[in-house]
This record gives structure tokens, sequence and C-alpha cells, in this order.
């Protein structure tokens, strides 16, 4: 973990009153509504196949877009399965982790490991994050790290996410009994769907 948070105002957030601090938007999304387990499903569509090719991703990340929307294209969206831990002491300003599986039929067909650094306006987020296509241990596994925004109510989030090559925006908005997730991945070739529900607490 880097120490590299930005200098700021608290965000505002809810449950603030007059003459006391809002609680930081980043901690309502990660540590008031986040903190569970939630399952649903993710949906990956082409929307440009001239674009994708355009776009010049590489062999490795061509194929793998072709993989997944032919397994989603023969068996239908994949399973989604997210456990989020808050950890509202760490870090200088609280740290989220975030496990997420894709699988079809019982299969992982991709998983990723994150991270969430919070910033100390309350609102910006630092993303470490490990992605591994496949079923298979330490085959086809990147590190990287992006940047994310919180909406100033605590209920929406924006990723800008470099995946299979392209540079995506995911924006993530949270329905009004803070139990589900509705989320959108888009970049110039692909538009990606994801509807989630916390489905309990995390294990302890």
């Amino acid at each position: 973990m880097h120490d590299d948070e930005q200098a700021g105002d608290p965000g505002r957030g809810s449950g603030g009153q007059a003459g006391t601090p809002a609680t930081p938007a980043s901690h309502v999304y990660y540590f008031e509504v986040g903190d569970g387990v939630w399952h649903g499903r993710f949906e990956l569509r082409v929307t440009s196949w001239r674009g994708l090719l355009a776009a010049r991703v590489g062999v490795r990340d061509t194929l793998l877009v072709v993989a997944m929307w032919t397994v989603q294209a023969l068996t239908g969206p994949s399973r989604l399965e997210s456990t989020v831990v808050a950890r509202p002491d760490a870090g200088a300003h609280g740290v989220a982790d975030n496990t997420v599986r894709l699988s079809v039929l019982g299969v992982t067909v991709y998983l990723l490991r994150e991270r969430y650094v919070l910033l100390a306006d309350g609102l910006g987020v630092t993303v470490r994050a490990v992605e591994r296509f496949g079923p298979f241990p330490r085959l086809l596994v990147r590190r990287f790290d992006y940047p994310a925004e919180i909406g100033a109510d605590g209920l929406s989030s924006t990723y800008h996410m470099p995946l299979l090559g392209s540079a995506w925006t995911a924006r993530y908005r949270v329905g009004a009994d803070r139990r589900t997730l509705a989320g959108e991945l888009v970049c110039a070739w692909a538009r990606a769907t994801e509807v989630a529900r916390r489905t309990g607490d995390r294990p302890s």
C-alpha cells in the first residue's frame, strides 16, 4: 500500500448535521453500504467488433474478449460473487478490500482482488488491483492501479479502469434500499452490465 493520498477537505457524505462533520462519502459507500457479501450477474456485449480490431488491444486480450463473449453467448450472463471487507482503521483514511469472482457453471472465468485506498478529500480512491482470467492460478494474472471517485451522496461511484487493452469507464449506483447495486462498464468497443444484491454479512 502506498501513502500517497491527496490532501483536502473531508468530502460531504450523508448523516451530517449542522455544526458536526458529515460522514465522508467514501466511508458511506464502502463501510456503511458496501461491507458484506453480494451476489448478482455480469454480462458483456461487444458493441463493435470493428472497433475492437481498430483498438489494437493485442492478441491475448482479443482472444480473451472472444472467449468471454462466446461463453456468455452459449450460457448466458456470468454469476457474480463479491465480498467487501471494510477496514476503516487501516491506512491514513481507511481501506476496503473486495474479492470479485465471475463464474460459469461453477467454473471461475475471472477473479479480481482489489484494495480501495481512500483519500483525504472523502471522495477520491486509489485502487490497487490484481486480476486473473480463467480457473488456473498464476496464469493470465495482471497487477494494475487506477483512480476512482465516489459521488457526493456516497451512493454512486465512477472507476477509470484499464481492462482488456482499453480504457473503460465504470459507473455504479446503489439502490434506494442500499442493498442493491447496478453498474455499467463502457469502452470504445464494448458495454458490460452488472447487477448485484447484498445477501449477507461478510464472514468474520
